[in-house]
């Protein structure tokens, strides 16, 4: 694999200097804007000759912005199109006194004739290639209205949601997911699905980020961009849903836009109800005595939830832009859960228990987050300071009530927990790019994270008419984390050449400690993260690229966590503070062709990790404990080919495939943990538009097996259905959303030890019917969401 990249880029190096051999003398550059002046990113600019023959195309930047270099004199047309505007073309001329052209904003007007031609072809998602990352516009997927994060991330190539929530990269958990460029809150355990789809303009998929990212997350980095409406006046849409089980949300926007401010704010309720079943059956062997433990859980959650999200940007000048917003989402789950065993042995009589667990916790999410930019006489030029502030709660009470109901029916035990967990995290970052070298540009930038969280947990059991501590578990502990970051990276374009080089040091200073059970641990650990990328663009339609990155991820504070919940007598999770940050070298090698009707987007890739984490699982008097350790290293070698196919105006497919191989070496139970294996992943869509505004989407997700020492995970196959209506002249739409419908979306693991096997089956989502109605206001089909146009969310 090492040899194949050192080729590749000292081929593309050498078709660099060939190019350079053929001089010429001028330049023609602009921005592409609308009516109100904002830039269109990914307009399409065609330059001809004379005879009105293409010599070069390209695509705008995110600022609208474009340039052809290398030009000889004499006279041109541009062609400039974008969907939902009315092409134009210009008659542009180059002299020897006059080789550089720029033609300032060139103002796009809409064609209001072809709009209603072309909302069917707007709505489709799609994958962009740029330099680094691919972008995934969402577009209008109607299997993810009136759903949420997840549901969104399911459908992006190269990302998989699994049934418990977990967001994996290319089949890696390891993955650093981050809202508007930055680490949030709202990404922690099963938060994403507080967070509604209708909010998310596009996902970037960063699988070797560049220096200017936290190096966090070994598999890369998933960048969920929020909508922000840039249309001048009063606009915005509501969003009811209702579905079964119980699933009711009121979503709203409102976005106001005048010369020198923009309001926006975003409000929602929900009343929602799931279901979950699980399921185990253990053999144990002890003694020569087998025991056997069939157990059977159901789980029914609700949450009752609320979010708003307000906030202004204040336009100084044309250059001088503040930011202001506020961020709250609130929630109070109470769940309830049953859970029957039946025990045995193999020299007596059968046990069977049962427990009743009912819970309540309460949460609430803040974020405040302000943004200075400062921009300069050249375009190209700026300057941005973030700051933000999260600071989230959770008070999380557990009461657990046990019996044995045969042979004869016993109060066992009373159980009552406590958990409750206090978190601030302060961020401030600058970030200042500018243009050099006419063709060059630098980036550098500072960042400055500090994280609080403190964690208490109380377990405490019934006996002889009073409440006492069960095994001493009465915890506070306390998480301090620093990271001081600086990054500088350089890009710059040569013919048909980018390059991208970076380098990012990170100094993080960790600190936890419990006064009641005398842990006090100090990790202090500086690094520095190259990042290298070389893009190559061999036709309009076909470009690739070839990347470098070094990654870190560090243990959060669960998995660090040695205080554990009581649940499930029978099995627990605990943390690992001696847990140790694993460190990857991610190579990969990427493509984008497009072709009339087709979009295909091949990659291969090879990624190298020490210190990788695994789970562990340990049995001890009965009780299986998992606990994540470190391995001493995992070699992934993988294959992903993602792309579209539009055969009719009404019909479109799309999906990508997965396939890697992976090698694990370590030790797990005092035994060599080594393994090799191969699994794979796809994701297929088919959209129909059939007469009368109706729309019919189906997706197809199928993961393979995955295998280490101990725990083989078997395949899942499972589809969602969704159709559409519209309403009110596009205005109104009417969707039916079914997702797994089939109620197959399940983890079926078989775990083996040296003296004992479990098989067992977790369904943490049943089958659910939803459906939504959404009206949108003062906005036309060619109305763009865009996101905030700041450097370090980009």
């Amino acid at each position: 694999m090492k040899l194949l990249i050192t080729f590749l880029s000292f081929l593309f190096i050498s078709f660099s200097i060939y190019a350079q051999k053929n001089t010429s003398i001028g330049q023609i550059s602009g921005i592409i804007t609308d009516s109100i002046n904002e830039p269109l990113p990914y307009a399409t600019v065609v330059l001809k000759n004379i005879k009105k023959e293409i010599i070069e195309g390209t695509v705008t930047e995110e600022r609208g912005n474009f340039v052809f270099t290398k030009l000889n004199k004499g006279e041109y047309f541009l062609e400039i199109q974008y969907i939902g505007f009315i092409s134009i073309e210009k008659s542009i001329k180059i002299f020897d006194n006059k080789k550089s052209i720029d033609l300032g904003s060139i103002e796009l007007k809409e064609d209001f004739k072809a709009l209603e031609e072309v909302i069917v072809k707007g709505e489709a998602s799609e994958v962009s290639l740029k330099l680094g990352k691919k972008v995934f516009r969402v577009g209008k997927d109607i299997t993810t209205q009136g759903g949420v994060a997840t549901d969104v991330l399911n459908n992006v190539p190269s990302v998989n949601v699994s049934p418990n929530g977990t967001v994996s990269l290319r089949g890696n958990s390891n993955v650093q997911i981050l809202i508007n460029g930055r680490r949030s809150g709202l990404t922690q355990a099963q938060a994403l699905e507080q967070l509604s789809a209708d909010v998310i303009e596009k996902i970037e998929v960063i699988t070797n980020p560049s220096a200017k990212y936290d190096a966090s997350g070994g598999a890369g980095i998933i960048n969920i961009i929020l909508k922000k409406n840039r249309k001048s006046g009063l606009n915005g849409q509501v969003r009811l849903v209702a579905g079964i089980p119980d699933d009711y949300r009121a979503l709203g926007n409102v976005n106001f836009k005048t010369k020198k401010f923009n309001f926006f704010t975003n409000l929602g309720i929900r009343y929602t109800n799931y279901e979950g079943d699980y399921s185990k059956k253990q053999e144990t062997i002890k003694n020569g005595v087998t025991t056997y433990l069939t157990q059977n859980e159901d789980e029914n959650r609700h949450d009752d939830g609320k979010l708003f999200y307000f906030g202004t940007d204040y336009y100084i000048n044309d250059k001088n832009t503040i930011t202001l917003a506020y961020y709250r989402n609130e929630t109070e789950d109470t769940d309830t859960t049953t859970l029957d065993y039946d025990i045995s042995t193999s020299i007596n009589n059968k046990t069977s228990v049962f427990t009743l667990g009912n819970s309540k916790e309460k949460r609430d999410y803040n974020q405040l987050e302000a943004n200075y930019t400062k921009e300069f006489d050249s375009s190209d030029t700026k300057f941005t300071i973030d700051f933000q502030y999260d600071f989230w709660n959770s008070n999380k009470v557990w009461n657990l009530e046990t019996e044995q109901t045969y042979p004869t029916k016993i109060p066992i035990a009373i159980i009552k927990t406590k958990g409750i967990t206090n978190t601030d995290d302060i961020t401030i970052q600058t970030d200042y790019k500018t243009t050099i070298a006419k063709k060059g540009q630098l980036e550098f930038g500072a960042k400055f994270e500090n994280r609080n969280i403190v964690n208490e947990f109380l377990a405490e059991e019934l006996k002889n008419g009073s409440f006492e501590i069960i095994n001493g578990i009465n915890n506070k502990l306390n998480y301090k984390e620093k990271i001081i970051a600086a990054y500088t990276q350089y890009n710059t374009k040569i013919n048909k050449f980018n390059f991208q080089f970076g380098l990012r040091l990170e100094a993080t200073k960790v600190f936890i400690s419990s006064i009641i059970k005398q842990l006090n641990l100090n990790n202090n650990y500086t690094n520095l993260f190259p990042s290298a990328t070389i893009g190559y663009k061999f036709k309009d339609n076909l470009s690739g690229q070839i990347s470098y990155s070094k990654r870190i991820r560090r243990p959060s504070l669960w998995q660090l966590n040695p205080f554990f919940e009581l649940k499930d007598f029978t099995s627990r999770f605990t943390g690992n503070p001696l847990l140790q940050p694993s460190y990857t070298d991610s190579f990969e090698l990427s493509f984008n062709y497009r072709i009339k009707k087709f979009r295909l987007s091949p990659s291969i890739y090879f990624s190298d990790t020490k210190d990788v984490f695994q789970y562990e699982t340990v049995e001890n008097s009965g009780v299986f404990v998992q606990s994540p350790i470190n391995l001493e290293n995992e070699k992934r070698y993988g294959f992903e080919l993602s792309g579209s196919y539009n055969p009719l105006k009404w019909l479109r497919f799309s999906g990508d495939f997965n396939a890697y191989n992976y090698k694990q070496t370590g030790i797990i139970n005092s035994s060599d943990a080594t393994i090799s294996d191969k699994t794979w992943f796809v994701n297929l869509s088919t959209s129909i538009q059939i007469p009368k505004g109706i729309r019919l989407q189906t997706r197809m997700y199928h993961i393979g097996k995955r295998v280490n020492v101990q725990t083989t995970t078997l395949p899942i196959t499972y589809m969602n259905f969704a159709v559409s209506k519209s309403l009110f002249k596009n205005n109104g739409n009417l969707i039916l959303n079914i997702s797994n419908p089939f109620n197959n979306s399940k983890i079926r693991e078989n775990i083996v030890g040296n003296n004992y096997k479990i098989n067992q089956i977790r369904n943490r989502n049943a089958q659910r019917f939803s459906l939504s109605f959404v009206y949108k206001f003062n906005q036309k089909p060619s109305d763009k969401n865009r996101s905030a146009n700041r450097s370090n969310r980009n």
